[in-house]
Formats: structure tokens, sequence, C-alpha cells
């Protein structure tokens, strides 16, 4: 089965306590020397961090390991403005005006254009940008979000009521799209605003609603302004239409197959599962003749009906050994 391979995770660096000398990068040509971007780690995680330097590198970005004179462009990923003054403060940074302070939204369109952007006004932290409180009449977003939603998955309470599928449904297939060709910044994206807004207790219907809330950068935004103004996604319905997304959709949905051999199918010319098959010289491991073998089986979903009668089984079983124990049906499966 193919695998997406996390990043290596280097050994954890000292902590930084002011600005050091400047360190270069090894290994790739830099192309844009007047740029030399600093990630910060805070609210990151040191394998994100590392994933994203290494990225930078490999476009021909020059990044710092530490916060050093020659850096230009500093990138924060879910800091405010005052947040980052507050950290470059503790590095015994005195003057903060020396540098671009970003969000990560103008790395990841930088990553998207293979080159440097402009740091236009809606990437750059600035204090006036900061959200009104919630006190004010400017901010009609309910009280709970800006208090209660954290940029954490495991923090959040999500029912099984889903009250901005439509929103959901567009990011999950542009974050599917995304993992087929292997971006792993993009896809992660939609997924982590598919999640925040589905934890939401009502239906997003204009753009104030999700202020404030984490994970809603610029792409997200604007497929979310798209669906409200036109009632659907131009970019969601490209990619449900797209080719190269229907076979990869297909093929991945073999147990055993992945996107490297999606990947290698799709450039052999097959574009169905019932093409593959009729490939008979087509080496396939264990995993995938099992996949082919019962693929009728696995592709169907479970219904209520077979799901109440195994969960009436286990309960029997359950009850035999502990009259008190609760048994819940919970959860699906996905690979």
């Amino acid at each position: 089965m193919d695998r997406i391979r996390a990043p290596a995770v280097f050994s954890q660096r000292k902590r930084q306590k002011g600005v050091h000398s400047p360190k270069l990068s090894c290994g790739y040509e830099i192309k844009f020397n007047e740029f030399v971007i600093f990630i910060m780690q805070r609210k990151m995680g040191m394998t994100r961090r590392t994933f994203l330097m290494e990225l930078a590198r490999r476009k021909g970005f020059r990044v710092e390991s530490e916060l050093s004179d020659s850096v230009t462009h500093i990138v924060a990923e879910n800091n405010s403005y005052l947040e980052v003054l507050d950290w470059l403060r503790g590095q015994a940074v005195g003057d903060s005006s020396r540098f671009e302070l970003l969000d990560i939204s103008w790395f990841t369109a930088c990553m998207e254009a293979g080159r440097p952007v402009n740091s236009e006004m809606k990437y750059r932290l600035m204090e006036q940008d900061q959200s009104p409180p919630l006190n004010t009449p400017e901010s009609e977003v309910p009280s709970f979000i800006a208090r209660k939603v954290s940029e954490y998955s495991c923090q959040r309470k999500t029912t099984l009521n889903n009250y901005n599928k439509k929103f959901t449904d567009a990011f999950e297939v542009m974050a599917e799209n995304y993992e087929f060709k292997e971006n792993e910044i993009f896809c992660l994206e939609f997924l982590r605003a598919a999640s925040v807004l589905k934890c939401l207790p009502f239906p997003v219907t204009r753009m104030k609603d999700i202020q404030g809330l984490p994970c809603m950068g610029d792409r997200v935004r604007d497929v979310i302004e798209e669906i409200i103004e036109e009632g659907e996604s131009s970019r969601a319905k490209e990619v449900l239409n797209d080719e190269r997304y229907k076979s990869f959709k297909q093929f991945t949905s073999v147990f055993g197959v992945g996107v490297k051999t999606s990947e290698k199918w799709y450039r052999m010319g097959l574009r169905t599962v019932e093409e593959v098959k009729s490939v008979k010289t087509l080496k396939l491991s264990k995993m995938q003749k099992a996949g082919f073998l019962y693929y009728e089986d696995l592709v169907s979903c479970v219904s209520k009906a077979e799901a109440d009668a195994v969960s009436l089984i286990v309960k029997d079983t359950v009850c035999k050994f502990l009259p008190d124990a609760l048994v819940t049906i919970t959860g699906g499966f996905r690979r």
C-alpha cells in the first residue's frame, strides 16, 4: 500500500535566546537572495516547521533556522501581530520594524507560485488588523467563537449535525485533489478548515460569520465567499470534472492502492478500475490483489440495519460479563 510519509524530524534545536549569526542552508540553489525567511515555530510545532523550511529551500528560497541579522521576512501561523511582537521581545529584538511580519498565507502563496509574491496588506500582520472586541457593534459573530473555537481539532467539540456541509464538501474535494497531487500544505489547509466549520452550531451565511475563526486562510476564504455568493464553488466543480481526479478517486478506492500507484497507472493510460483489471500483465501486490478480489464488498457501505444487528450481538456478549456496561456504535473507516 502506498503511504504518504511524514517528513523526517531533525533533532530539536536549542531555545533561541536572541539574534544569532546566520547559518547558510546547504544542498539547495538559492534563487532569491534578497528574501531571507525565518519561520516561527510558535503554535506550529517542530515537525511542520522543518517540513516547510525544507520545502522553501527546494523552491530556491533562503531560509534561516535561527533568527539572525540577515532575516528580512518572519512568517507566523495562527499568531497575531501583538503575539509576534511579544515573541520578538523575548528574543531580545529591540527594533521589529526591520522585519516584514507575515501570515503563513504569504508563504503558501510563494510556494504555489514558485517565487516570492508581493507582501500585500492581506498577508501582513498589523495591529490594526486585529478583530474588534466582541462587545463592539462591528462584530456580530457569536461570542463563543472567539473564545472557544480552538485551533487544535482535538480540543473542539463536533456534533454529528454539520450545518455547513456545502462548504465542507467543497473543502474535502479540494483537499483530496491536493492529496492526489502530493501537495501536503494545501491539503491540510482545506482539511483543517473543514474541521473548524463542522464544529459550528449554526450555518455560515456571510463572511462575518467566520471572523476570528482559526484555519481560515485566503484560499479557504475565497471558496467560502464564492459559495455564499454563487451557491457553489467553481473550483471544486472543476476538480470533480477533472479526468485525473476522477481516475485517482477510483484507483485509490482499491485496497492497497495509493497515490504513487495511481500515478503509475494514469501514466500508462489507464483511467478506470475496470481498465486496470483488464491488463493481465500488470504486477499487483498481495494487498492490491485482495483489494480487487473483494472490491465490491469493500466499497459498499454498511447499512444501518447491519450495524444495529452487530451492535446487539456485541451488547449481548458484553452484558454477560459486565451487566452495567454501555455499548455505543461509533466512527467509520478511512484509509
